[in-house]
């Protein structure tokens, strides 16, 4: 095996974790399908076929070596780290074909936890100057993690191989459904028949609660209607007939509401889900805080057949601006009649972001937000969903009308990738939290 290391260029690294970056290819000509690294027990999946046309020019080797390039992400101990790099040939298998030994002192060791306990107490607290005061290297590290973690958790890219729903365990709400407030939920619909089933169960299994579940579909030919009819005892109201879109259909379903101004509001598409026992521990928490006007929490990425492929941990409030992003998953929004309201409703001009619009003169009307730490609905991912392909078209133009108004100007790009790179941190140090049975 021919291979050449071009970082780290010093075997001492006073961070916690370093890349190992450089190419190897086989002389006989066969592919590289993988590099890892080794170090004790530990073993470390990196990249590998990285494009290196300049190996193949300077050496004249085989055709394979064009593709030769790797990066590995090393999470160092203190003290000297022995990394064994191996290759997997085709045909033979795992090769090693290096040995790195790196050093990270003990000074350095003792800095970063004295940094980390310095700003401890800012990060629980989701203060945004704690993530701005992260060194670039820690910020760096955090953001190389995400990406080889399959994407950041505030996209919704597939994050990892499907796998089955974890559903939540919501605390006891010990209030009778009739001392809860009413929901009025919303399902807009058109050609979704594969997962509309799905979605109505999700809806109208939640227990222990008050429900008005309406309905409306643009005219589908899909089987969509052969569907609401079999559902149509359990329904509030329904209809199957041409609209405007989206908002529009949510816009006809919040007509006529049987509800007072403290009671709830949602709507959630066809292809979503609603997490079991979502809506009384939702409605829980507005009983016990009559002054909230909005809650919202974290969402679980699922695919067509309904497994789990992701999780985004929705960033506190104060580590995003909503005036450049949205990242408030519409899966997970309730809000009480009151704000609605105030705002006017929904404006069915908007075909891509009307939750975004309607969140921001939420906030411009004085509404009271809460994020819960809890997965309160599954967004699904397909490949026929509007959130896909008319995000570069119609999307675009609106997130650029939307941030104009908020903020009064145009945000610069370097504005828009500072607030969108705090809030992926943020998710990240939620995410973490999360695996060690924390929720923040």
């Amino acid at each position: 095996m021919k291979h050449c290391i071009d970082e780290p260029v010093d075997a001492r690294v006073v961070r916690p974790d370093a890349w190992i970056k450089g190419w190897c290819f086989d002389e006989g000509g066969r592919s590289v399908q993988g590099v890892r690294v080794r170090m004790g027990r530990r073993t470390m999946d990196g990249t590998a076929r990285l494009h290196r046309p300049d190996v193949r020019s300077a050496l004249q080797g085989p055709p394979e070596s064009e593709w030769s390039g790797f990066s590995v992400l090393l999470g160092l101990r203190p003290g000297n780290n022995l990394a064994l790099l191996e290759a997997n040939v085709a045909g033979q298998g795992w090769v090693e074909f290096a040995r790195i030994e790196l050093r990270r002192p003990w000074l350095a060791v003792a800095a970063h936890v004295f940094h980390l306990v310095r700003l401890g107490p800012k990060l629980l607290l989701g203060k945004p100057d704690a993530l701005r005061q992260l060194p670039d290297w820690e910020r760096e590290s955090i953001l190389a993690r995400i990406a080889l973690g399959g994407g950041h958790s505030l996209s919704v890219v597939p994050h990892y191989p499907p796998k089955g729903i974890a559903l939540e365990r919501f605390p006891l709400t010990a209030r009778p459904a009739e001392a809860l407030p009413k929901f009025t939920v919303v399902t807009p619909s058109y050609q979704q028949g594969r997962f509309l089933q799905a979605t109505l169960f999700s809806v109208l299994g939640q227990e222990g609660v008050r429900l008005d579940y309406v309905v409306r579909d643009g005219g589908s030919t899909d089987g969509s209607v052969e569907i609401l009819k079999r559902f149509s005892p359990r329904l509030k109201a329904w209809a199957s007939e041409p609209d405007g879109g989206q908002a529009d259909a949510v816009r006809r379903g919040f007509e006529g509401l049987d509800c007072g101004p403290d009671d709830l509001m949602a709507w959630v598409n066809s292809d979503d889900l609603l997490m079991p026992g979502a809506l009384r521990h939702v409605a829980g928490y507005f009983a016990r805080h009559p002054e909230v006007d909005v809650i919202y929490g974290h969402r679980v990425l699922i695919d067509e057949e309904s497994r789990d492929i992701g999780r985004w941990f929705t960033p506190r409030q104060s580590c995003f601006n909503l005036g450049i992003h949205d990242l408030i998953p519409q899966e997970t929004l309730f809000w009480r009649r009151r704000i609605w309201d105030k705002v006017g409703g929904i404006d069915a001009r908007f075909q891509y972001s009307a939750d975004w619009d309607l969140l921001l003169r939420f906030a411009g009307a004085g509404a009271r937000f809460h994020r819960m730490p809890w997965f309160l609905g599954l967004f699904r991912r397909h490949a026929a969903q509007k959130t896909a392909t008319q995000a570069q078209e119609a999307g675009a133009r609106e997130r650029d009308m939307l941030r104009l108004r908020s903020l009064g100007r145009a945000p610069t790009q370097r504005e828009i990738d500072a607030d969108m790179e705090r809030a992926q941190v943020e998710s990240a140090f939620l995410a973490r939290l999360f695996r060690r049975g924390w929720r923040l």
